[in-house]
């Protein structure tokens, strides 16, 4: 085999011809391509040869050979010579086989297989050879069959291997891109990659961006690099147009370009492959970089400076500006323009113009000339902007600044400038000024430059006004005034040069003349008028000395009293003889700031400064002060002022304008009932400080604060003010507390009243009473000492200390056995009554109050003395919460809760509400747990209900609760109502429009929109009326006008906001009157509204009323205020001011709400009606009182049961706080094992089973706290007793239960001998534990502790047991049982059941006494049951 042949494969040896294989005969021996080498005549010869292979391989077939298949595999390079050896067909049969020397049949796999004309076969040695040079790109694979003669198939695999024979090529050599200089770096270009036929490693592995050698190194790094796909396809050889695997090849560029540093840009792309050496190609890419407008213009300075004369024509040059721009075309060229910048106000067409106004820019070459004519006094220099601006799309733009400085020449005459240094700046001088004393500073100026500045004036910005070379002379005077320089260049003062005198002269004619040093030289002439100032050398003097005057005491403030008058000989119309004046009060009235506000002890008297007319400032007062003296000053306005007095006397006349007042407002006063008739116990005293008749005052007495009506049972003297009784009373028949209304009149008709209130105190006119006064209870007699018995109750009608009852035990037989509390009348046992029989025991109760009174009929109480564990259901849920609307019917369903029962259990479930339920509205179907109504709901009541329910499991003891909570849902059921169904209001005719008239009131008990009211006019006067829907006030819309008196009447409609809605109507009579007398007052607003907290101090401010005045009238008195009585014990107001505040501390517990009037006049229309408006005062409640328990201690008895019990007892505690600050909370502190308290209701519940026989007492504290902040709480003791019930068997200890007693007796022995003794255990008390023993045979044994045998015995004992039910001992009732030889013991309960019953029969034990005691036990059951 040649060198570069070699063996593929494993020989492989299989049965049977090649299948889908097509034999070929070989062709002549020697052929070199082991065929036929011509032309179509070997086609026959094939024929014959395939036709006796056929042959060959059938016969050999038919002798039962099998044909045997092996496996070659070949390689060969590519590019090699022809005739390169490839192997041998014989490497691939078996070593036995390869000697032969048969020659070989080749198959190939298709028709058109290029096999012979690429390899030589040998058709004898199977040697193959290469035809030609091989091209694995052309044909990488061949296959072909070869068959022996003596059947031997061998499977050929040709494989032609590749060499790096192929560089990579691009699909071109150049490639041109054109990139915009603003595309933004990581922008990807698709280049074309590059090809390579070899395969593997050999074809394309990857590119490179070749650098140039004679590039220097950017320090900012290249601008691009080259991104593709990665290699690492396996080794297969790809398939023909297939894709590359690093394809697609980008370009990436990495940072900005920038065309006007490099305009274009060469690389080289080199793609190479992995061969060794590596093959490349590469690829030339000629990247233009497209200008875009990324420079703006530049301009060679920064600023530029030019000048200019101002009287340069229009179009002069003034400078050239200069820009440039490096981009190319357009995007390069640049146009100049100059910025407008607009004056503030020159819009219109008098304004100032811009600096640009003056100038322009040629727009191609840059030069600035001159647009308009020049000012430099105007303006002296001028700042341009100039823009430079390119052609670009988006044009860029540059600016620059310049700067023209307007060079002055001499078009302007001087300026003079007055600046009067005499007092106030007027053209004056005093008639006193002395020689030397300046009168004016004179300053001349040009608002042309300076010639020798000329020239320093092109190289700064602004030019100063010129002054020194300007001459300036005075003309006129007469000598009385001269020019002297003042220092600086161009001031000069103006000073008196003679002395002057107003009287001879008043007005002097200066003129002053100012000349420049121009060329032509320009003057300016002004006049001068100078006035001499006259001097204050005269003082006032009054027309008299003493003036008199009076006035009444009800004189209104500003009424005139007296005027006085002063003259002044000084100039007229100065200062020296303007008057002012002013009062001395030389007689002052007493004063008390802490009796009278601070106004009130003000003066009385002003005078008008510039009249001279003295009015009053306040009201007077004859009674403080009847003189008045005053001492009026006049000064005249001249410096230093003169000045001249007179006295003012001044005498008050009286009026009745003082109303009694009262020593004290409030009286109390305490009267013991059945006072008699005509004693006096109380003398009010009300004082008038008005003399004669208006000064007499009498008294009258009325039955209540607001009423005046005359009291029935007391009278006034109406002119000692004593108050006396005029009838019989009585504090348990009369009121306790007697509110009256005193009133004193003086003679003037003015009023005044207080307020008395009378306490009743109490006598001891009433004995106690007991209701009822008959009690009658049963005890066990195993009652413990300590256990209530019963209560009794007595009342008393008086009061206090004689209101006060007290129990005590009349002594009797037994009586000793009991105690009574003598506070609470309830009745303890206090010794053991199991040595008593039955029987009963008559107690006699007396109540005696705190004088001394007893019970007309005492108290009987009769006492009867009787001898006698699986798990709970669990709830699905802990709480439920279920809503229902208050509207539904009874018997309703409100919900359903469910428990479930224990998996080992089959009991039923039984439910019941244990809680919560206190008006009895809900029930609960007892094994179903569905909840229903049972009495009509009420939102408004009672908007939630809180039950506990309890699941029982059959007759266990334990049991589960869970909580529910219901919602009652409130619906629209209650109107709208108003607090009065019609109303009459009356308003002057001069009310103007918008004056709040009326407030309309209605409450809704709803809640939520179905208690929000709107209100509204149902019918009116057209638009003369209008109503705040919100707040229901009723307002003026309209002027009433037309003829008075004038009646509207008005239907206001209060309507809430219910589906339906349900509405209230109020008749509202509306009366215009005619205002006879003004100026009138109307209040701010027609009802004040406040909220005070009762913690706050006396003296505390509450709300502010205000009047004003109604109409254009003026006056300088202010409102008085006041307030009606019946709020003056709590509330008080600033007569002056209107501010309502504190007398006392309020109490919310007291009284809630005040409602009172506020009533408002002016003094000087003391005789019109005052206007009133309404105040409302809501008493806001402060967390002042703490819980109180009705109970200091509770007592409670409960019966011990299997099962919890439920609600035992409620514990009930009031707090006199509202809202939050009452809402109370029930809390346990201590037992909680067995009890639980409802913190909602105060409910005290048995949570668990209890057992008399486990603990008798339970004692546990009660606390309860308001939700006040901070809130406040109490607490409460509470005994529990667990009394007995027959819950246990009598057993016997010493024998076991079911057991056979077997007695031995020896017969022949005599009666009544001792046989045995047996006893029995009981753990209940009293009639339950006694236990009565019997024995039953052939005839009936009754033992007491022992058994007797009192016959003979038979040798067989049979014994039956009686079993004794509950019964009072008196009568029992027994079930007989019989047994073999079995004790059995009963006790005497009636709970009791036997264990077996065979039958009963009822036995009445003989007594003595047995017909009388069933007679009364009888008796006693009849009263029960009454």
């Amino acid at each position: 085999m040649s060198p570069s042949g070699r063996k593929m494969g494993e020989r492989r040896q299989q049965r049977g011809p090649p299948v889908g294989k097509s034999l070929l005969l070989p062709g002549r021996r020697g052929s070199p391509r082991g065929r036929p080498g011509g032309g179509g005549g070997g086609g026959a010869g094939a024929q014959r040869s395939l036709l006796g292979l056929f042959v060959h391989v059938w016969l050999w077939a038919a002798s039962g050979s099998s044909a045997q298949l092996f496996n070659l595999s070949l390689s060969v390079d590519e590019g090699l010579p022809p005739d390169t050896l490839v192997g041998d067909i014989r490497a691939g049969l078996p070593a036995a086989q390869q000697q032969e020397g048969s020659g070989f049949f080749l198959s190939e796999d298709s028709d058109d297989s290029p096999l012979l004309d690429d390899f030589h076969v040998h058709p004898d040695t199977g040697i193959i050879r290469t035809a030609r040079r091989l091209d694995r790109e052309r044909r990488d694979h061949y296959s072909f069959v070869a068959a022996t003669l003596l059947g031997a198939v061998v499977q050929v695999e040709i494989r032609v291997n590749d060499v790096n024979d192929h560089s990579p090529r691009f699909p071109r050599d150049s490639l041109q891109l054109d990139v915009s200089e603003l595309t933004p770096p990581g922008t990807a270009f698709r280049l074309p990659g590059a090809h390579d036929p070899d395969a593997g490693l050999f074809s394309t592995q990857g590119y490179t961006l070749v650098q140039p050698s004679n590039l220097l190194q950017d320090p900012e790094g290249p601008f691009f690099q080259l991104r593709y796909g990665t290699p690492g396809l396996p080794p297969s050889p790809l398939l023909p147009g297939s894709s590359s695997p690093l394809e697609p090849l980008d370009l990436v560029l990495l940072r900005r370009l920038d065309r006007e540093a490099a305009a274009a840009h060469e690389l080289q792309i080199e793609a190479w492959d992995g061969g060794r050496p590596r093959r490349t190609g590469r690829l030339r890419v000629e990247l233009r970089v497209v200008d875009e407008n990324d420079n703006p213009p530049v301009f060679e300075q920064g600023e530029y400076r030019a000048a200019v004369r101002e009287n340069a024509p229009p179009g002069s040059e003034v400078c050239r500006v200069l820009a440039t721009d490096r981009d190319l075309g357009p995007n390069g060229h640049v146009r100049y323009s100059i910025r407008a910048r607009q004056v503030p106000g020159a819009s219109g067409g008098g304004g100032p113009l811009g600096d640009a106004a003056y100038f322009a820019v040629e727009e191609l070459s840059g030069v600035v000339r001159v647009l308009r004519p020049l000012d430099r006094e105007a303006q002296a220099w001028h700042q341009l902007v100039v823009e430079a601006r390119d052609g670009g799309a988006e044009p860029e733009v540059a600016t620059v600044r310049v700067s023209v400085a307007v060079l002055d020449v001499n078009d302007n005459p001087p300026a003079i400038h007055l600046l009067f240094l005499t007092e106030g700046g007027a053209a004056s001088v005093s008639e006193g000024a002395q020689p030397g004393d300046y009168v004016a500073r004179i300053s001349v100026s040009d608002a042309d430059g300076e010639p020798e500045k000329e020239e320093e004036a092109t190289g700064q910005f602004g030019v100063g006004l010129g002054g020194g070379s300007i001459s300036l002379s005075l003309e006129g005077g007469e000598g009385a005034f001269a020019l002297r320089p003042g220092g600086p260049p161009g001031v000069f003062f103006l000073c008196v040069e003679g002395p002057l005198d107003r009287e001879s002269r008043d007005l002097y004619e200066l003129r002053l003349v100012a000349t420049d040093a121009g060329s032509p030289p320009l003057s300016t002439e002004e006049t001068l008028l100078l006035r001499v100032a006259d001097l204050n050398d005269h003082p006032p003097l009054f027309s008299q000395e003493h003036y008199w005057a009076s006035v009444s005491e009800a004189a209104a403030p500003g009424t005139a009293v007296v005027w006085v008058s002063a003259t002044d000989a000084d100039e007229g119309g100065t200062d020296h003889a303007s008057l002012r004046y002013t009062l001395i009060q030389l007689s002052a009235a007493p004063c008390n700031p802490d009796a009278l506000p601070t106004a009130e002890c003000g003066p009385s008297f002003t005078i008008d400064p510039k009249s001279a007319v003295i009015s009053t400032i306040r009201t007077l007062d004859r009674e403080v002060q009847e003189a008045v003296e005053l001492r009026v000053v006049a000064q005249d306005l001249g410096e230093p002022p003169l000045s001249a007095t007179c006295l003012v006397s001044i005498t008050l006349d009286d009026v009745n304008d003082n109303e009694p007042i009262f020593q004290r407002q409030v009286y109390n006063a305490t009267l013991e009932e059945h006072a008699p008739i005509g004693h006096c116990f109380l003398q009010v005293k009300a004082s008038d400080a008005d003399a004669g008749l208006y000064g007499f005052v009498e008294y009258s007495i009325y039955d209540g604060f607001q009423s005046y009506e005359a009291s029935q049972a007391f009278w006034i003297d109406p002119h000692d003010g004593r108050i006396c009784v005029s009838k019989d009373i009585d504090r348990e028949r009369d009121p306790a507390i007697y509110d009256l209304l005193v009133k004193a009149k003086d003679g003037g008709g003015l009023s005044a009243q207080a307020f008395v209130r009378v306490e009743l105190e109490d006598v001891n006119d009433n004995h106690p009473m007991f209701n009822p006064s008959t009690y009658v209870t049963s005890i066990s007699a195993q009652t413990q000492p300590g256990t209530e018995i019963i209560s009794v109750l007595a009342t008393d009608r008086d009061s206090g200390i004689y209101g006060t009852v007290a129990y005590e035990l009349v002594p009797g037989d037994l009586s000793s056995l009991f105690t009574i509390d003598s506070t609470t009348g309830i009745i303890y046992l206090t010794s053991t009554l199991s040595h008593l029989e039955s029987t009963t025991l008559l107690l006699m109760v007396c109540a005696r109050d705190g004088g001394g009174l007893t019970a007309v009929i005492n108290a009987d109480v009769t006492i009867h003395i009787l001898q006698t564990v699986l798990a709970p259901a669990e709830f699905e849920r802990p709480k439920y919460t279920f809503s229902i609307y208050e509207d539904v019917p009874e018997d309703s369903p409100v919900g359903t809760v469910k428990a479930s029962e224990p998996l080992n259990s089959s009991e039923p479930i039984f439910y019941r509400i244990s809680s919560g339920n206190l008006d009895g509205k809900f029930s609960i179907h007892p094994w179903l747990g569905t909840i229903r109504t049972r009495k009509p709901l009420d939102h408004e009541t009672q908007p939630m209900a809180v039950l506990t329910v309890q699941a029982q499991l059959g007759s266990s003891p334990a049991c589960s609760s869970t909580e529910v909570n219901i919602t009652v849902i409130d619906v629209n059921d209650n109107h709208p109502v108003f607090l009065s169904a019609a109303e009459e209001i009356r308003i002057p005719q001069t009310t103007p429009p918008g004056t709040a008239l009326y407030r309309a009131r209605a409450e809704d008990r709803d809640s939520g929109p179905n208690g929000f009211i709107r209100y509204a006019i149902a019918s009116q006067h057209p638009s003369l009326f209008a109503v705040d829907r919100g707040l229901g006030v009723l307002y003026l819309n309209a002027s009433p006008g037309g003829d008075v008196p004038q009646k509207h009447v008005l239907t206001l409609m209060a309507e809430d906001l219910g589906v339906p809605p349900r509405a209230s109507l109020l008749v509202l009579t509306v009366v215009v009157e005619k205002q006879e007398q003004s100026p009138s007052l109307t209040f701010e607003h027609l009802v004040y509204q406040a909220e005070v907290s009762e913690s706050l101090p006396p003296r505390t401010q509450v709300l502010q009323a205000r009047a004003r005045r109604l109409g254009p009238q003026r006056s300088a008195s202010e409102p008085m205020y006041s307030l009606e009585p019946s709020a003056s014990a709590a509330f008080g107001i600033r007569p002056h001011t209107g501010w309502i505040y504190l007398r006392r501390q309020l109490d919310y517990e007291s009284t809630q709400t005040y409602n009172f009037r506020v009533f408002a006049w002016i003094p000087e229309d003391r005789l019109l009606q005052n206007v009133s408006t309404s105040v409302i005062v809501h008493v806001l409640d402060e967390n002042d009182n703490s819980p109180t328990f009705l109970h200091d201690v509770l007592f409670l008895k409960v019966e011990e049961s299997p099962v919890p019990q439920g609600v035992i007892g409620r514990i009930t505690a009031i707090d006199a706080d509202s809202g939050k600050n009452g809402q109370l909370l029930y809390f346990l502190l201590s037992d909680g094992k067995f009890f639980r308290m409802n913190p909602n209701t105060g409910e005290l519940l048995s949570w668990v089973a209890l057992d008399h026989e486990h603990q008798v007492h339970h004692e546990m504290a009660v606390l309860v706290t308001d939700c006040g902040s901070p809130p406040r709480n109490a607490t409460m003791a509470v005994y529990v007793s667990v009394t007995d019930i027959n819950d246990n068997r009598p057993f016997f200890p010493q024998y076991i239960h079911g057991k056979e007693l077997h007695i031995k007796v020896l017969e022949g022995q005599p009666v009544n001998m001792l046989v045995t003794t047996v006893f029995a255990k009981d753990l209940d008390e009293g009639n339950n534990a006694e236990i009565i023993y019997s024995v039953s045979s052939a005839r009936h044994v009754p033992l007491k502790g022992r058994h007797h045998l009192r016959s003979s015995l038979a040798k067989t004992l049979n014994l039956n047991l009686i079993h004794s039910l509950d019964l009072p001992p008196d009568l029992r009732k027994t079930w007989r049982t019989e047994e073999h030889i079995k004790l059995h013991v009963g006790d005497s309960i009636t709970k009791s059941r036997p264990w077996k019953t065979s039958g009963y029969t009822t036995q009445f034990l003989q007594q003595m006494n047995f017909k009388d005691k069933i007679k009364r036990w009888m008796a006693g059951i009849h009263r029960l049951k009454k």
